[in-house]
Parts: structure tokens; C-alpha cells; sequence
């Protein structure tokens, strides 16, 4: 039978594969009051389930595993301590996002995806990666946020399952790339807050919303 950690190590190589994300970024899931996260000096695309490490919730102690933890695990532990609704927390450096972001792109909805699949939204200024004032911004933002963009760093995708912060991850950067193609070749179209709406009142896009949960 497979464990969250093997589903954890499947995700973390989509992500590499999809997103170019293979140096940079992180991704961790929660099983009860244990974090399983990725450890330092491996890449995503080069885990195996033994490889993870666990992590105690509410003390931040490792648990379990034979590796140290990624540097930036505070930021995970952050997130889940702040939503217990979060079982999935991915950090990636994808470069379309981060060159967005970094530029002061606002993303607003321009296809479905974005806006079923995505979220709240929201962006937070830099702060030097794994310090106490990043923790402060994110612990905040995830409160009221589902894809959390930090400004010259990257992205986190929160999800109630492991595939949902993969279909954020994946709809953000298509995201960028979009917004990119448009400001290239005219001026970007987004939906008014009345087309918004009008998707969310699609049947099938309550079905999917309703699934893609209870996954």
C-alpha cells in the first residue's frame, strides 16, 4: 500500500519534470502531527521515500529520517501550524512565477484554470529566504492565502491534498507564461469579476472542486 511519502517522492518529480524546478524549491506533506520534508543537498527529481525526513509539528524536532531537513523547513512548519487544513506544502523556484513577481506582474484570472483551480492568491515582499522576518510574512499570508508569491524568491502552493498543490504550482507558472505571451503581443485580457463568478456557478466546476478535494 502506498504511503504519503511515496506519494510526496512522485509529486517532488513532477515538479522537477514540469515546472523546471530542480535545484530550487522544496516540498513537504503532513500525516497527522508529522511533516515529511524534503532534506538538504537532494533535489527533487533524486528522492526516494527513505530519503525524507519527519518532522514533530509543534516542536519542529526531527523525528525520523537520516537526513537533515531542508533549510527552509521553518517555513513549512509555519504553514501547517497556521492551517490545519494543509496537508501539502510545495516551495518551487519556477521561473516564469518568479520572473513575474519579480517584476511586479499582479496575476489575475485570464483562462478557467486559474480560476478554479488556484485559489486565494496574494504576494509577499522579500525577505531573506529561511529568516525570521520571511517566517512572519508567510505565517500571516497563509491565513488568508492558497498561492503565496514571495517577490525575488518564488512560490508556495498550499493544498488539502498533495494533488491539489500540484495543480496550483502547474496553473500559476502556465499563469505567468500567459500573462508573458499577452503583454508580448498586446495588451493581456483578464475575466471582470462578473465572468469569475459565472465559472464558479458551472456545475462541472463544482464537481471538480468537490473531487479534486476528497483526493
Amino acid at each position: 500500500m502506498k504511503s504519503i511519502r511515496d506519494d510526496l517522492v512522485q509529486y517532488g518529480a513532477r515538479v522537477s519534470k514540469s515546472l523546471g524546478a530542480v535545484a530550487g524549491g522544496n516540498i513537504s506533506a503532513r500525516e497527522g502531527n508529522t511533516v515529511w520534508i524534503q532534506p538538504e543537498n537532494l533535489e527533487m527529481n533524486e528522492l526516494q521515500p527513505a530519503d525524507l525526513c519527519a518532522l514533530d509539528l509543534k516542536s519542529g524536532r526531527r523525528i525520523g529520517g537520516k537526513r537533515l531537513p531542508s533549510y527552509e523547513f521553518k517555513m513549512h512548519l509555519a504553514v501547517y501550524r497556521a492551517r490545519p487544513d494543509v496537508v501539502a506544502v510545495y516551495h518551487t523556484h519556477s521561473p516564469w512565477v518568479v520572473g513575474a513577481v519579480s517584476a511586479g506582474k499582479v496575476f489575475k484570472p485570464m483562462f478557467a484554470e486559474f480560476v478554479n483551480d488556484l485559489g486565494r492568491a496574494g504576494t509577499v515582499p522579500y525577505a531573506p529566504p529561511a529568516s525570521a522576518s520571511l517566517l512572519s510574512k508567510i505565517s500571516s499570508a497563509s491565513k488568508k492565502y492558497d498561492t503565496i508569491f514571495m517577490v525575488n524568491h518564488g512560490m508556495l502552493a498550499l493544498g488539502v491534498n498533495l494533488k491539489q498543490a500540484y495543480f496550483r504550482c502547474a496553473v500559476v507558472e502556465d499563469a505567468a507564461k500567459s500573462l508573458f505571451a499577452a503583454s508580448v503581443a498586446g495588451k493581456p485580457r483578464f475575466f471582470s469579476r462578473k465572468q469569475v463568478d459565472e465559472i464558479l456557478s458551472l456545475d462541472a466546476v463544482k464537481h471538480r472542486t468537490k473531487m479534486m478535494e476528497r483526493k
